[in-house]
């Protein structure tokens, strides 16, 4: 590494704050670091110059890939012609008219409207807002708790870090807080070392019963929404086995639980559809859509 680089990475440690970082470690240099001057395609350039393929496509988040002029001189366009306005009391522009069409188009039977905000956080927080309204304006007020699952991502908030499934965002900030309840993953291969013999359809129902088994202790009444990603994505990068999302969401109707689909990694062809609750037949009563969205050129979700 050359000494203007470890210069960089010297003055990066004293001014910021990293995320998903052992902070004591990096701040006494006993972290690695690394300064990103550019990318192209799949390809990320360190200050030396070295090449690197950025398998992880950012975090999950570059879908078209690196580089991408047409999307930079759109941007730029737009910037010159309304860099920003408000969309409080009806104010709209044709840009977000015309996304917001193609949206709903791409999701299909179910959605038809979209709520923008500027990440995945944000987008699932505004997502437990609106279930505590639909329920209070239903005259459910009691209906409010929501369920994630272990191993589960969905954002690193207050509320959003609470769905989250991983010690690690609970562990020092007082999370998960009261009414997020967490129920089992469908980590099949995980599991199966310690269930022998259990088909993917058998451990699929056992996770349904284990949600139901949840639902019925904290009671029916109570219960308002259930969310999920497609497929695990911090939490392992794990496809559900054979059945689940069919077992899932017979529970979540039986109870009338809404199903918030979190579609922030495997939007956007991200696994092959357009979003993974094509590919397993999901249908979602919220979706939440982010990253490949905009292939992180610019920050917004929905």
């Amino acid at each position: 590494m050359s000494q203007q680089h470890r210069d960089l990475i010297e003055r990066d440690r004293k001014v910021t704050f990293h995320a998903s970082s052992h902070l004591h470690d990096f701040a006494r240099g006993e972290a690695p670091g690394r300064v990103i001057t550019g990318g192209k395609g799949i390809h990320i350039i360190d200050k030396d110059g070295r090449e690197f393929i950025d398998g992880f496509a950012g975090l999950y988040c570059v879908n078209i890939g690196y580089g991408r002029t047409e999307v930079a001189e759109a941007i730029y366009k737009q910037a010159l012609e309304l860099a920003y306005y408000h969309t409080y009391v009806g104010h709209s522009n044709e840009p977000q008219i015309a996304l917001s069409e193609k949206i709903i188009e791409l999701a299909g039977p179910g959605m038809s409207k979209v709520f923008y905000g500027l990440g995945g956080s944000d987008a699932n927080e505004t997502q437990l807002k609106i279930v505590r309204y639909y329920n209070n304006v239903l005259g459910r007020p009691q209906k409010k708790k929501v369920i994630s699952r272990q191993r589960g991502y969905h954002g690193s908030g207050l509320a959003t870090g609470s769905l989250t499934g991983l010690k690690a965002f609970h562990d020092q900030f007082d999370l998960p807080l009261s009414g997020i309840l967490h129920t089992e993953a469908p980590y099949y291969y995980h599991r199966a070392a310690e269930q022998e013999g259990m088909s993917e359809r058998e451990f699929s129902e056992h996770c349904a019963s284990k949600l139901e088994e949840l639902i019925l202790a904290e009671g029916p009444e109570t219960v308002a929404a259930f969310i999920a990603e497609p497929v695990l994505g911090t939490g392992g990068i794990v496809p559900p086995p054979e059945g689940y999302w069919e077992a899932i969401q017979a529970v979540l109707a039986k109870y009338d639980v809404l199903l918030i689909v979190d579609e922030v990694v495997t939007g956007f062809g991200r696994i092959g559809a357009d979003f993974g609750s094509h590919h397993y037949a999901i249908k979602p009563d919220l979706m939440t859509i982010a990253k490949g969205l905009t292939s992180a050129y610019q920050p917004l979700s929905g």
